[in-house]
């Protein structure tokens, strides 16, 4: 669970040191005392800093919601321990304590480095000087005691070589041996060339005690979504505390949507459920995400209760909708889907879909409730059939979808209204995006060489008249279906 504030980080960091106290400490010193030493004597105090890392390093960071864990379907959580680096100062692999990061680019946002329990602080020859002003110095190059000037190169190489490798720096940097620690706000300044290695940009609790007096500091500063830049997912609760009636400029629906491959006796099948979200947009440009946990929904099996399915999820999705409005004193209505793709400023800040972690994504549906519509908008087509492809010449390979599946992603089987098994739709859809066309067929979610269907990671044969998306994808010269819409009557007028 996500820790939501800084008192209850406070209340987390005082729990990690009652259980090593408690619980950990005792047993360990007995494990050292029977395996490592004479009866009676004292190890503890020689534990080595992974001794620390294990017991305090991370809980705390947990506790400031860096964390280690993570289910197999969602990758790897945003804290990975023993990254490997080049260095670009020694030209060989070193390996990182931890790695704070984003989940869906990578890109480095923290890098964690532990000491044993018993390191000290540095000193200086100027007993007057902070630890933060002692630091500083040590960055400059003045010469600091004991291991310290060697642990700040090593940073400082950690820093640059991640920058040489990614072209980014991680926003924060910290050294602790779970008793006092140093908060390094600005890597760039403090390590990369031409920095200025300012002291009021290092923070340095040292003890835990202080750590538990400027608490509130800590977290400010170091929690994953305070690091991150962006906002938390929020309940319509919490609104209030973000946004007000005068900030809010735009609203849409969309889903949260979760593909899973379930195992079966025989062969996996697909499992979709999908959970209402709606999008909120400032004046100032900045997006936000309101949900209402713990309400999912699962895509039913049976092709009849697909209609009361979509009714659910619509008045859950009208509700959430309504408690936002609610809570901020709004009257927002829906913002079009089509109109968010013509707005390349908006579109590029939240694309149409995201796989915001490995088979989690996230949808925008616009005014729509359902990245699925009810029904076709074209009546009448043959091509839900395969059969009826193969028939007119037609047919997808490799074959007839009788049973729903996961290799291809295929929810709808041949034969119902959202599955399509045309040929060339589906070579369509999988036309990877090319920079070079991007004038053909404007904006898309996807990257270059990925395919042009917006849905394709989790369906590949949805029936595109069946699609949220339909009224996007149609829009360009370069895809065409072979259903065409019924042409609205002529009105003629005659002469009385």
């Amino acid at each position: 669970m996500r820790v939501r504030n800084a008192d209850e980080f406070l209340l987390r960091f005082r729990r990690i040191f009652e259980d090593y106290e408690q619980l950990f400490a005792p047993s360990i010193a007995q494990l050292r005392a029977q395996y490592a030493g004479k009866p009676g004597e004292d190890l503890l105090d020689y534990s080595l800093e992974v001794h620390a890392r294990e017991y305090i390093v991370n809980s705390l960071l947990a506790a400031l919601n860096w964390r280690l864990d993570a289910q197999p379907e969602e990758g790897l959580p945003n804290l990975v321990p023993e990254v490997p680096v080049r260095s670009s100062q020694r030209g060989t692999l070193r390996f990182l304590d931890y790695l704070g990061r984003e989940r869906q680019t990578n890109n480095p946002l923290l890098i964690v480095e532990t000491k044993r329990p018993n390191a000290e602080l540095p000193q200086a020859w100027n007993p007057a000087a902070t630890y933060s002003e002692i630091i500083s110095m040590g960055l400059a190059g003045e010469a600091l005691n004991g291991e310290w000037s060697k642990w700040l190169g090593d940073l400082r190489d950690y820093v640059r070589s991640i920058h040489n490798n990614t072209e980014k720096a991680p926003r924060r940097v910290v050294l602790t041996n779970g008793n006092w620690l140093i908060l390094f706000l600005d890597p760039p300044d403090a390590f990369l060339e031409g920095g200025t290695h300012n002291p009021n940009r290092i923070l340095v609790f040292e003890n835990r005690t202080e750590i538990e007096r400027r608490f509130s500091e800590l977290f400010r500063h170091q929690e994953y979504q305070h690091v991150l830049g962006k906002p938390p997912v929020l309940t319509p609760g919490e609104l209030p505390f973000y946004l007000d009636s005068e900030t809010v400029d735009r609203a849409m629906h969309g889903l949260r949507l979760r593909y899973i491959e379930q195992q079966g006796i025989y062969n996996p099948q697909p499992v979709i459920k999908v959970a209402p979200v709606v999008f909120l947009r400032s004046q100032y440009g900045a997006w936000f995400r309101v949900e209402a946990p713990p309400q999912e929904y699962e895509l039913p099996r049976k092709e009849a209760d697909l209609g009361r399915h979509l009714v659910e999820v619509h008045k859950a999705a009208e509700d959430l909708l309504r408690q936002v409005n609610q809570r901020l004193g709004t009257s927002l209505q829906p913002f079009p889907l089509h109109k968010h793709y013509e707005d390349e400023d908006t579109f590029t800040a939240i694309p149409g879909v995201v796989e915001c972690e490995r088979n989690e994504f996230l949808v925008i549906t616009g005014d729509k409730t359902h990245y699925l519509l009810p029904e076709p908008s074209v009546p009448d087509c043959p091509y839900h059939d395969w059969s009826k492809c193969n028939s007119a010449g037609v047919p997808s390979n490799p074959g007839p979808i009788l049973a729903r599946s996961i290799a291809p992603r295929s929810f709808f089987i041949s034969g119902e209204l959202h599955h399509c098994a045309h040929r060339d739709v589906n070579s369509a859809k999988t036309s990877p995006i090319a920079s070079a066309n991007r004038s053909r067929y404007g904006l898309r979610s996807g990257q270059e060489g990925e395919a042009f269907c917006e849905v394709w990671r989790f369906e590949q044969h949805l029936c595109c008249r069946t699609c949220v998306f339909e009224e996007v994808c149609t829009k360009v010269t370069v895809f065409q279906l072979p259903c065409v819409p019924p042409k609205s009557p002529r009105v003629v007028k005659t002469r009385v």
